[in-house]
């Protein structure tokens, strides 16, 4: 048993006591304040990942972990997002100098960079992680951006296929809102972000599927649904929503067809045994219970 899963199932018995998942699901239909409604959808998902004594299996849990700590106030989640945090992280890599500098360009390289998701615990580490990987990130956005479709092929040999990747883009998506939180305002690169992500949240909307999730295979109508992207775009299009990156007609619709489709019990149940999925559920949501608009 890993230390740190047991570090994180501790921290919630430090700090209280977990809660059961399954029917309290159908608490969120009751007479609730909007915020308070958001927050027991995911509430039961995050304590019972609490109790867990695995090891975290994304850096997508810490954030999220966090983010529910902020909105919610309960200080477990954010004892949990720096334990949560530590889990498989060694230093920040930047070494980055000459990624897309050449012909063979693979956005999936950097889309899973720890210095891109580093969470809790890094400090102004974190924000200086993010902040290097702004040149390759926008190397690599001149590199593979399909200017047509205004999302990201996997590769420079993938452009042709015309077919694009749910979790690929949601991770360019997502890493995005970082960028523009992280840079400083006045900069001009963040300007640069801005623009690609209004950009990209178009075909994001279009391609949304009629159940409120969005597929595998974004722009193939037989591709299942993928819960763990659906996720993060929610949260992509929501943070848009309340940092006034979207304008309502632009995201509205779509983020809570998205996050319907998300708290439905069959939502819920499949990404609770994802940590890439429940931590971007935890981030959805954390912006969503913070709803202005």
């Amino acid at each position: 048993m890993h230390l740190v899963g047991i570090a994180l199932a501790a921290a919630i018995s430090a700090c209280g006591t977990t809660t059961a998942v399954g029917a309290s699901l159908a608490q969120t239909e009751a007479d609730l304040p909007w915020k308070d409604k958001v927050l027991a959808v995911v509430r039961p998902l995050a304590d019972h990942r609490l109790s867990s004594t695995d090891t975290p299996g994304s850096p997508f849990l810490a954030l999220g972990f966090d983010a529910l700590g902020r909105a919610s106030g309960d200080t477990r989640y954010g004892t949990a997002a720096a334990v949560a945090g530590r889990a498989g992280e060694g230093s920040i890599d930047t070494g980055w100098d000459a990624f897309c500098t050449g012909s063979d360009c693979n956005a999936d390289d950097l889309l899973h960079a720890p210095a891109l998701w580093a969470g809790p615990g890094k400090g102004e580490a974190a924000s200086a992680g993010v902040i290097a990987l702004d040149p390759p990130f926008r190397r690599m956005a001149d590199a593979l951006f399909d200017r047509q479709a205004l999302l990201f092929p996997a590769d420079t040999g993938a452009h042709i296929a015309g077919r694009f990747d749910a979790r690929l883009n949601a991770r360019a998506f997502a890493a995005l809102t970082r960028m523009i939180d992280t840079l400083p305002t006045e900069d001009l690169a963040r300007l640069e972000h801005v623009a690609l992500y209004r950009e990209m949240a178009r075909p994001i909307v279009r391609l949304q599927a009629p159940d409120g999730g969005w597929r595998v295979i974004l722009d193939d109508q037989t591709s299942p649904i993928d819960r763990s992207a659906s996720a993060l775009y929610v949260y992509g299009l929501t943070w848009g929503l309340n940092t006034g990156m979207l304008s309502f007609n632009e995201g509205e619709a779509a983020a809570l067809r998205g996050w319907d489709a998300l708290r439905s019990t069959e939502g819920a149940a499949a990404l609770q045994a994802d940590d890439e999925g429940l931590g971007a559920l935890l981030l959805a949501s954390a912006q969503m219970a913070e709803r202005r608009w």
